[in-house]
């Protein structure tokens, strides 16, 4: 399918549900959808393909280039760009340049994020919460820097991490408790190629532990066509300083291979919070036949921090918008007493084959390692001397000795590894497509913490059940996801995806001293699911098309519900999912809407509780059920000569079931708007703005008798930020010898607002003023400069 534009500039302005734009003078031609979000393959069919008999076939010089993907990142070339699953040739710079595109045969709100737009307006150190901040729908919130540390705060719809699915080049990961991603132990954004925020459960082909609270999928970088030495830095605010080198062998009889290295170093926005990050990137593609095409890739990070725990309203007054951690051994806020290690590793495999002219198949096995140790005060954020105190106890449970001044805190090890595999199969016949595959994970978790004396060297300190440890525990456990799924095109320009997956999940639990009860316990739960769907697409007429889709949810319960005195058998949470959208594309502006209901049954909320010597601790309890809904709408327009407007807006709802109280962490509604500019060879710039609604800190709270009661607490007012980012490509400097120069500075939170951002927790210490603890807030970070070269050598 192909849309004739008339100019040669493009512009941008989106508002938030899915959609693409159409600049002027160029041509947006077929593309194909991939519902699992694989690297290349593309698992279901082309519902435009039926329709290219009625729209008029208009073939140039630049349709002929169509098949060719954006393997030259470097290039930049400003007509061609790849995107996982799905090919598309855009219709002018505004297209790419926009922070999110959306293509006209979605089944589902879908944004795509490119790597012109991550290369013009992300600084290549930055973690992943800064790539997705201004999709529809998404919130993040980093309160040591952009993209640095952390963040605090990454939610969609209002699902929390956790709550909806991640993916790396297709491949679902998570930690083994309840599925969270730390940000800063991922991938950077120089590591990447793309990102795709999918605002739904997606049809039974996409795999994943959390799939109905959507997907945000991440791709790594393709390596080039060509031979290029790439080094790149940053030096900016905070003292932060960042420098990498990228290597792309070119075609080689090895196949095309990339490595990419980076290290950063900062003194992070919040006092006291410094980051030393090393990340390390390889792939290489080899095409072993004309069908056959084998991928090797990994990555591995490790990442030093200060860990600080949010502040009070006192203490931002006393110390400063920008107070984290203090200066002071005698005291909880010692930056020293509370330091972070993360590492991790990604690593796969994957063939991509057509054994038979109707038969593709791609499977991927895959490794993925996690670590996080690390030493914590019971509250980094107490400066009280009067909060210190650590008490020993003998094996018998006898007190042996106090010291009132002595700093109390814990040391903590949590650490897993999983190894996986993807089969993906789809089979052309006469009247669609047939999908089928598996997705298999086995985790190993092992994760243990005890309590410390910092004061006399970090010596163990026994409790009153003899043992220094809160909790020692050991779980394995097993996902499996067969599905099925047929595209099916009953008439010309509509597509039906109907299909059935089976979730399966087990756990598999061993806890020589369980959290909480401080008891040891062995038990193992297995939690399944048929999850059915059915989407369908509809081509209204050239350049409109409405989709609507229903599918079952499934998450299997965290590992903190084992952790009790009787289990009992914990039912897992289940959704039903509706939605409705529309795209529609002209000729130098889209716009794009849908509306989404999600029934949550058996909710389980998470609540805050005490630990003696350990601190302030999360739990989870079932709430009963929640009820999630909203609206979407985006748009994009070009207005020409290269300038281009964006904007999204939506309207979000999280309530829990018969009763007003809003879920926690779920603003009421979330904006972007900016205008973008660039000029091929030569200078960018964007300037692009994110609303915050209101939003509840707590929804939970304890009562005398210890019971968890639902109620809303601590109200976080909205909040408007502001990022601007200029540069200039040079194109073959001194000779050809420097293909691409260009120099970039990016200013984040221009308007320099430190407004109270998010809630981060109580405080351990109870005062009558405060019987919960006193509350302790995130604020935004304040405005930050950051300059950033990039070149490629020959």
């Amino acid at each position: 399918m192909s849309f004739q534009v008339n100019s040669k500039t493009a512009i941008i302005i989106t508002l938030s549900l899915g959609t693409i734009t159409l600049p002027a003078g160029l041509q947006a031609h077929q593309y194909t959808e991939t519902n699992n979000k694989s690297d290349n393959l593309s698992l279901s069919s082309d519902p435009i393909s039926d329709l290219k008999s009625s729209f008029p076939d208009k073939k140039n010089d630049k349709e002929k280039n169509f098949q060719k993907n954006e393997t030259d990142h470097h290039s930049k070339d400003e007509k061609n760009v790849y995107w996982s699953g799905k090919e598309i040739t855009v219709i002018g710079k505004a297209e790419r340049l926009a922070p999110s595109s959306v293509p006209l045969n979605i089944t589902q709100p879908t944004s795509i994020i490119q790597s012109s737009f991550m290369a013009n307006n992300i600084i290549p150190l930055a973690s992943v919460d800064d790539i997705i901040k201004y999709q529809p729908s998404v919130w993040t919130q980093n309160p040591n820097g952009p993209g640095i540390g952390k963040a605090e705060t990454m939610s969609l719809r209002g699902f929390q991490d956790g709550q909806y699915n991640m993916t790396f080049d297709g491949i679902p990961f998570g930690d083994a408790s309840d599925l969270h991603h730390s940000t800063s132990s991922l991938f950077i954004a120089h590591f990447l190629g793309q990102a795709e925020v999918d605002r739904g459960p997606g049809t039974a082909s996409t795999i994943g532990n959390a799939t109905f609270g959507g997907t945000i999928g991440f791709t790594s970088r393709k390596p080039s066509e060509k031979f290029g030495i790439t080094p790149y830095g940053t030096y900016g605010s905070y003292n932060t300083r960042a420098g990498g080198l990228e290597i792309d062998s070119g075609e080689t009889i090895a196949g095309k291979m990339v490595l990419d290295l980076q290290h950063e170093a900062t003194d992070g926005y919040l006092t006291h919070s410094n980051e030393r990050r090393s990340n390390i990137m390889f792939k290489d593609v080899i095409k072993l036949g004309s069908d056959i095409t084998l991928t090797a890739a990994t990555t591995f990070n490790k990442e030093h921090q200060y860990t600080t725990q949010g502040a009070t309203l006192a203490e931002y007054a006393q110390y400063g918008k920008n107070y984290g951690l203090c200066n002071d051994p005698q005291l909880q806020c010692f930056y020293k007493y509370n330091p972070s290690i993360y590492k991790s590793d990604f690593s796969y495999i994957s063939l991509k084959a057509k054994p038979l002219s109707w038969l593709e198949l791609e499977n991927k096995v895959y490794s993925v390692g996690f670590e996080h140790s690390y030493t914590k005060t019971t509250d980094a954020s107490q400066n009280s001397p009067s909060a210190n105190g650590v008490t020993f106890y003998n094996a018998a449970g006898k007190k042996v000795g106090s010291y009132a001044n002595d700093v109390p805190g814990k040391y903590a090890d949590a650490q897993f590894r999983a190894y996986g595999d993807t089969l993906a199969l789809k089979a052309k016949t006469p009247v669609g497509d047939i999908l089928t595959g598996v997705w298999a994970d086995v985790q190993n978790d092992r994760r243990y913490t005890y309590a410390v004396d910092l004061s006399q060297n970090s010596i163990m300190v026994p409790g009153k059940n003899g043992s220094a440890y809160s909790y020692n525990i050991h779980d394995i456990n097993t996902t499996l996801q067969p599905y099925l799924e047929f595209d099916w095109h009953p008439m010309k320009g509509m597509t039906v995806k109907p299909g059935i997956k089976y979730s399966y999940f087990h756990r598999n639990y061993d806890a020589a001293i369980n959290k909480n009860t401080k008891t040891a316990l062995k038990d193992n739960q297995s939690f399944k699911s048929w999850q059915p769907s059915i989407a369908i697409n509809q081509i209204l007429m050239k350049g409109w098309s409405a989709y609507g889709q229903i599918a079952r949810g499934f998450l299997a319960p965290p590992l903190s519900v084992f952790q009790t005195q009787n289990v009992g058998y914990v039912k897992p949470e289940t959704t039903w999912n509706y939605q409705v959208g529309t795209v529609l594309q002209k000729k130098n502006w889209t716009i794009s809407a849908d509306g989404y209901y999600i029934d949550f049954s058996n909710y389980i909320a998470s609540a805050q509780i005490n630990v003696p010597n350990i601190g302030t601790e999360t739990t989870y309890v079932n709430s009963g059920g929640a009820i999630y809904k909203g609206l979407e709408i985006e748009g994009q327009y070009a207005i020409g000569y290269g300038v281009s407007l964006y904007g999204n807006y939506s309207v979000n709802s999280a309530h829990y079931k018969d009763s007003k109280i809003r879920v926690a962490a779920s603003p009421k509604s979330l904006a972007s708007f900016g205008v973008l500019y660039e000029k091929k060879d030569g200078p960018y710039f964007s300037f692009i703005g994110k609303y915050v609604g209101n939003h509840w800190g707590l929804d939970s709270t304890t009562d005398t008798a210890g019971n968890t009661v639902f109620k809303n607490q601590y109200l976080i007012h909205s909040n408007i930020t502001a990022d601007m980012a200029f540069g200039w490509h040079f194109k073959n400097v001194g000779g050809n010898i420097l293909r691409n120069i260009t120099p970039s500075i990016k200013i984040s939170n221009v308007f320099g607002s430190h407004a109270i951002s998010d809630f981060a927790g109580n405080q351990s210490k109870t005062t009558a003023e405060y019987p919960n603890g006193a509350p302790l807030y995130w604020r935004l970070s304040g405005r930050s400069v950051f300059f950033n070269l990039t070149m490629t050598i020959l």
